[in-house]
């Protein structure tokens, strides 16, 4: 393999790496679009479980939070926008 070849697969290796969530999900399907629509999310909820500690019902409190605090601040635009 040539090195340029090499590098856009050591690149594309490390992208998959760094999304792919970091704790097995045995409800998560095995093929596209499936694994990639799950995937990222997933990611993200192993990443903050991981940083908390581990504890799931803990992390599963922080992501509602923080979905609730993104819709409340997706509305007040929305709301803000329907006034001007």
């Amino acid at each position: 393999m040539d090195p340029v070849r090499l590098r856009a697969l050591g690149t594309a290796w490390e992208t998959v790496r760094r999304t792919a969530p970091t704790h097995p999900h045995p409800v998560v399907p095995r093929r596209p679009p499936g694994n990639a629509l799950l995937g990222v999310p997933l990611s993200v909820h192993d990443r903050v479980r991981d940083a908390l500690g581990g504890s799931a019902a803990v992390v599963k409190k922080v992501l509602v939070g923080l979905a609730g605090a993104l819709v409340a601040a997706l509305a007040a635009v929305v709301v803000q926008r329907k006034r001007h």
